[in-house]
């Protein structure tokens, strides 16, 4: 993983945009890391994972008896005096 100042990122954004298509670029702001510049096709592979472990989080979740979409609206409008 490479790293990178904010300036530079600004001055030379399209080598840095050239270098985060092959490896992930760590941007620091006042010396301490603030993002993370990765390819886009990354970015996807990322968000699939993210959302599926979000997934077996909410499966989990609603086994344990946890309520389910349906069931929260219905509390937070009880809750809110909210009609149906």
């Amino acid at each position: 993983m490479h790293t990178e100042t904010a300036t530079t990122v600004k001055n030379k954004f399209g080598k840095v945009m050239d270098r985060a298509l092959r490896e992930p670029v760590v941007i620091q702001r006042s010396g301490r890391n603030s993002v993370v510049m990765i390819a886009y096709e990354d970015y996807e592979e990322f968000a699939i994972y993210r959302d599926k472990i979000w997934g077996e989080k909410a499966a989990r979740a609603k086994k344990k008896g946890m309520a389910g979409k349906k069931k929260s609206e219905q509390l937070m409008r009880k809750v809110l005096n909210v009609g149906a």
